[in-house]
Order: structure tokens, then sequence, then C-alpha cells
């Protein structure tokens, strides 16, 4: 059967590398901006297992859809002869989520409205509804004269994992977060921190896999309170702490991946540059030789030259496209060299030993 993912902008690539760790039955057809289409025998249950994408559909039928108001009555036709028996079996309500790319004269909604027009001519014992409280979503994505139509499979509760969660300011969605614990290669062997965790969505992602340990902290704290609350009943540990001074010894920590403050809902101001220099030259203190770290952020336009004074090496990036911003995750090494990094302020006490780890 023919599906596809959505995944946020940027991170096509991340989403097919898991499809092909975690789903060997699944072959890789396309990938459009923010879609990965993909076919496979294996069921829904299956593919949720992936944890990059945003959501999942099934591929119903093609159109072929024309560019003009006049044309909205040959896409409901169109759609009217869709066999949606199998469903709408058990749903009483439906709803129709609608994109449009290219030079048309009606809007989205115009042409979602069309579509449940179609939907109700052939089974009027069904309702629409206006909201996607609907017991069946379909969606409609139309590019130029193209028109693709296809089933939601998957609610908000799979891409928040299922589970009820307190959230801070700026917070990562989990799919991103999980993008960026991918990216840190996940190792039973790591000693892993987030230095400014939030609500503790890294940390919650980073459980996913085999570890030795894994920490992080917040200097809010509200967003501290939040992580805590998160996160109780598991492994991971959560301090109140400011990331620019870590009770952490010298190149003791395998890997760091963190969101360092940015946007609308989290800046400093014209501080906020400075203040996310000194974070990263504490996650380089820490990190060992060698370690990894993946940092999220925007208009931080020195952030490649403030890594290589603190002598780490650029791996990768992936450019973001999320919720009208347009951030970026670097991933970087920390690499050798013969005058020693940085030392930590010695009036700090109580580092954690991770050696017994």
């Amino acid at each position: 059967m023919n599906y596809f993912a959505t995944v946020l902008p940027g991170l096509e690539d991340l989403l097919i590398e898991e499809i092909k760790y975690r789903c060997f039955e699944i072959v890789v057809t396309k990938t459009n901006r923010g879609k990965v289409f993909f076919t496979t025998t294996l069921d829904i249950e299956h593919l949720k297992s992936l944890r990059l994408a945003n959501n999942l559909y099934l591929v119903i039928s093609e159109l072929e859809i024309g560019l003009h108001r006049i044309h909205l009555h040959q896409l409901r036709d169109q759609v009217s002869r869709i066999n949606l028996k199998p469903f709408l079996k058990k749903a009483t309500s439906y709803y129709v989520n609608a994109s449009r790319k290219g030079s048309h004269t009606y809007s989205r909604f115009e042409a979602a409205n069309a579509a449940m027009e179609g939907i109700k001519k052939r089974y009027p014992s069904k309702r629409f509804s206006r909201s996607r409280l609907a017991d069946a979503e379909f969606r409609l994505d139309i590019e130029d004269h193209y028109g693709l139509f296809s089933l939601k499979l998957t609610h908000a509760s799979y891409r928040f994992r299922q589970i009820d969660r307190g959230f801070s300011a700026g917070s990562l969605l989990p799919t991103v977060a999980h993008a960026m614990v991918w990216l840190s290669a996940p190792v039973e062997e790591d000693i892993f921190i987030d230095p400014c965790c939030g609500s503790g969505t890294i940390l919650w992602e980073r459980l996913s896999y085999p570890f030795t340990y894994i920490g992080g902290g917040d200097i809010n704290h509200q967003a501290f309170k939040a992580a805590k609350e998160n996160l109780m009943d598991t492994f991971a540990e959560v301090t109140h702490w400011d990331a620019r001074q870590l009770a952490i010894a010298d190149a003791s920590i395998d890997k760091v991946v963190t969101n360092l403050p940015f946007g609308r809902q989290i800046s400093f101001g014209r501080e906020t540059n400075e203040i996310n220099r000194a974070i990263l030259t504490e996650i380089t203190r820490v990190m060992k030789t060698q370690g990894k770290a993946v940092i999220l952020t925007e208009n931080w336009d020195e952030i490649l030259q403030v890594a290589a004074s603190l002598h780490l090496r650029l791996l990768k990036s992936f450019p973001l496209s999320l919720k009208g911003l347009h951030p970026t995750i670097y991933v970087f090494e920390k690499v050798k060299h013969k005058s020693g990094f940085l030392q930590m302020d010695t009036s700090l006490q109580q580092m954690p030993n991770f050696s017994k780890y």
C-alpha cells in the first residue's frame, strides 16, 4: 500500500534514515518538502514506531484539479466517485483538510468544502464536521493541476507520545527533539546532558535508547519544575542550574544535545548571543574529546566562528522551518588541540563523578 509521512521541513533525509533503520519492509519512493512517500505491507501499528514523523497518511487517490473556482464542481464530482466505504464504515463524521500550491483562484478552504460536498454526495448518511474532531480526517494536497487525496492515520497523541505532559515556553516538538537525539548517534555508553532542558523533551526522547547516564537542567524555575514532573519515575536526573556554570567536571560528557534560547518566547534581547556564547563555551569544557554536541539555535550568525574558536568541528547542519521561525540544527565534534580546554571555575563544588558510570 502507498503511504506518506509528514516531517518538519529540513528533516526529510533523517526520516528516511530512520525508516531504513526501523522498518526494513518499507520502500521509499519519493520526497517532497515536508513529506516522505513510501510503500509497505506493514500495518499501521508497526509504522507508528517512527519517531521523527509528525503524522502518517494512507494515499487513497490521485486527482486532476483545475485552477479556477469554476473547476471546484469537478473536484467535488471526482471525490464523489472515490470508494471511501472502508474508511467511513465505523465513522459517523468526517473532515477534509486541504493545502494548495499554485496560481489557483480559490482558497484551500473552498477546495476542502468541495471535497466534503463530494463525500456527502456519495455518503449522505455521514455528516461532515467543521473541526478536526471528526471520526475520519482526510487530506487533500493540491499542487497546480495535481491533487492527492489521503486518509490521516494518526492523531496528535502520536507525535506528542500519548502522554500528559507539562510544557514550558519555547518547548520543542517531541519529533524535533528526537531528530536531535538521533543526530547524536546514541549508544549505551553515553553520558548525556541537556544543559538547557526546558520541560525535558530532549531528555525524554533520549530515554528511548540505551544509556549510561542522562541528566539535564534549566535556569528557569518553572521549566525546571515542569521537567522534574515530566521525568518523574524515569532514570533522567534533572537539576536547577545555570548552563553557563555547570557543576560538572572537565571532559566528562560524551554527548550534549540542547535547544539554546531563541525566538519570540525565549530571548534575552541583545544579551542572547552573549549568553549563548557562554553556554557553548561551558558545553565545550565539559565534553570529552571526540564528544558530540547537537545544538538548535536561530539568528546567531557567529555560532560557527565561536565554535571554531572552541575547537568544535562542524559535522552537519540542518536548516529548519519551524512555526514561522528558521532555526538550524548544528552537529559539532570536539577535537584535540595542544593548549587544552578552558578550565572549570574552582569555586564550583559537588561535581558529579561520572567515572562511576
